[in-house]
């Protein structure tokens, strides 16, 4: 598209009108004052306009490099230990025992839980190890058959105790076919080693 000056002016006319014009424009721009840039900016401008490129991060990465992560992730640890310490089993499971002096007797107090009274249940009573059952003449095992109310019952055993060294009580009580046992660990040691 040619543009075409308008009539009654000569072509030359138009074309040196427009040159007036920007000259105008240019001498006015020209005189407006421009502020200095701070001297920080040549710096950061040349600093911005030389550095290599950085491969974009990928998301895992930026996600490591946040505080907010590291932050996330320590709280959760601490959660996480302190549930396991409340709910899990204990770290350090120290085994119930008790200790006797060497040639002592002690009736020793068996608890036998029942959820439901148990007519005719056998009760099997065997001693092991440095200990033995008072008054049954190196008998290891006994056994009888008797009436368990619902509830708590406390079996009584006397208990002598023989050599030093581990030994166990263990009361195994069954009836209709299905058993339960009770576990009881004993430690002997000498009248003197005894704390």
């Amino acid at each position: 598209m040619k543009c075409t000056p308008a009539k009654g002016i000569p072509e030359q006319a138009g074309s040196s009108i427009v040159d007036k014009d920007s000259d105008i424009l240019r001498r006015a721009l020209e005189r407006l004052p421009a502020p200095e840039p701070r001297p920080e900016f040549i710096d950061r401008a040349l600093a911005i306009a030389t550095r290599t490129a950085q491969p974009p991060r990928n998301r895992l990465s930026h996600l490591l490099s946040r505080w907010e992560t590291w932050v996330g992730v320590t709280a959760g640890a601490a959660i996480a230990v302190v549930l396991m310490l409340m709910l899990g089993p204990p770290l350090f499971h120290r085994e119930s025992g008790i200790t006797l002096a060497l040639n002592e007797m002690r009736d020793i107090d068996v608890l036998i839980d029942s959820e439901r009274a148990l007519e005719d249940a056998t009760i099997r009573i065997v001693a092991t190890g440095s200990v033995a059952l008072d008054g049954f003449d190196d008998e290891r095992e006994i056994g009888w058959q008797t009436h368990l109310a619902q509830g708590s019952n406390v079996l009584s055993l006397p208990v002598v105790a023989r050599s030093t060294g581990a030994g166990q009580l263990v009361a195994v009580i069954e009836h209709e076919g299905r058993s339960r046992r009770v576990t009881i660990n004993l430690t002997v040691r000498n009248r003197e080693a005894r704390s």
